[in-house]
């Protein structure tokens, strides 16, 4: 089975939303109500980041906040409880609220256009990214502004991925950081303890080399 691979501009979408995710971090606790399932130790970590750690880590190759993907059971509640409420009725703050709709337009459009991009990107499910696809975004975004929830720290209770992040992944050194954070990657994508994706998914994610790293790989040779 062949699979178009996500594009340059689709990567730099991904790191844009990240850096946005952690600076907003920072100073938002709105969002901050995300990070509900980290450690104390790990919570730290990530608000103590300073820029130039902020920049790295936001170049890995995969969005590091979480719409709950693999959740059906959250998804059947989100799109069911809310049809033809107030689009703009929510309970986030402003830059929040920006983050929220510039992610599920990326999400969306990338549901639509490329779905084995989006699954990499996020590791969601096919059945997720299908579901997605058939909404119109005006009703994606409803029901989601509509439940209040804000996105949630991606793998948050996955200790090892997040130390070889906020270490390795931050790193100065160009190869040390971009293999600490397509380590990460993998194991977003081979989760074992996550059964509902086939070994058929794993194997792919197993055979294809992370296309933002590539990317940030040739955007540091021409920057020597």
């Amino acid at each position: 089975m062949s699979f178009d691979g996500p594009d340059q501009q689709d990567y730099e979408n991904v790191v844009a939303l990240n850096h946005a995710y952690l600076a907003l971090l920072r100073r938002d606790k709105c969002l901050r109500r995300g990070l509900g399932g980290t450690t104390d130790a790990l919570r730290q970590r990530l608000l103590a980041l300073n820029q130039h750690q902020t920049d790295r880590l936001a170049e890995a190759p995969f969005l590091l906040f979480s719409f709950r993907e693999q959740d059906d059971l959250y998804w059947n509640g989100v799109l069911e409880q809310c049809g033809g409420a107030d689009l703009f009725r929510s309970t986030v703050s402003d830059e929040v609220d920006t983050l929220i709709s510039a992610a599920l337009g990326f999400v969306w459009q990338l549901a639509k256009r490329n779905p084995y991009s989006l699954r990499l990107f996020c590791g969601a499910s096919l059945h997720w990214c299908e579901r997605i696809a058939e909404l119109t975004f005006y009703r994606l975004l409803d029901a989601v502004r509509c439940s209040g929830d804000v996105p949630g720290l991606r793998a948050a209770s996955h200790s090892e991925l997040w130390r070889k992040l906020l270490d390795n992944g931050v790193c100065r050194q160009n190869s040390i950081r971009h293999a600490a954070q397509l380590c990460a990657l993998q194991t977003v994508l081979t989760d074992p303890t996550d059964h509902r994706r086939g070994d058929a998914w794993g194997l792919a994610a197993r055979s294809v080399r992370a296309p933002g790293l590539k990317v940030a790989e040739e955007i540091d040779r021409t920057q020597r």
